[in-house]
């Protein structure tokens, strides 16, 4: 019973079930396809589905991004990442994380480069993860791949 735990736990932490997507919000207990999985699994399980209690870290799109970046009060953090990449997979729990240690210092977001390219392309994104960090609609700091002391460095440095 605890081994299938611990799978149920990987599953939801790497993968969406419902968009397919993985980004570090991932599921909620609420999902009724991730319920249905885990119950149609084990025979009684419902202490199991409390582990994905995770927060959503939103995407956002580029009509989205002047209003959600540029112009928030709150210093932003954004992820840029993609369905491919294996290292954003890795630091997107622990990106989560962040979100949560820093609610209501620091909004959280994540673009998708492939899908927002446009963005991606003025925000000059050549590698994956990337993190940008704004202040007051400007830029203050870029963290280049799935290092999380350097990100919670710079999240420390600004907050």
């Amino acid at each position: 019973m605890e081994q299938v735990g611990v799978l149920y736990r990987l599953v939801v932490t790497i993968t969406c079930f419902v968009c397919l997507g993985f980004n570090g919000g991932m599921c909620s207990e609420s999902d009724a396809l991730i319920k249905t999985y885990v119950s149609s699994s084990l025979p009684s399980n419902n202490d199991l589905v409390h582990s994905a209690k995770l927060k959503v870290v939103n995407r956002i799109s580029e009509s989205e991004w002047d209003s959600l970046v540029i112009k928030s009060e709150l210093p932003v953090v954004v992820m840029f990442t993609a369905d491919w990449c294996g290292p954003c997979r890795f630091i997107a729990p622990k990106y989560v994380a962040f979100s949560e240690e820093f609610t209501g210092r620091f909004k959280f977001y994540t673009v998708d480069a492939d899908v927002e390219q446009a963005i991606a392309e003025r925000c000059d994104i050549r590698a994956m993860p990337t993190f940008l960090v704004f202040k007051g609609g400007e830029k203050v700091a870029v963290v280049v791949g799935a290092n999380p002391y350097a990100l919670l460095s710079v999240l420390e440095k600004y907050v």
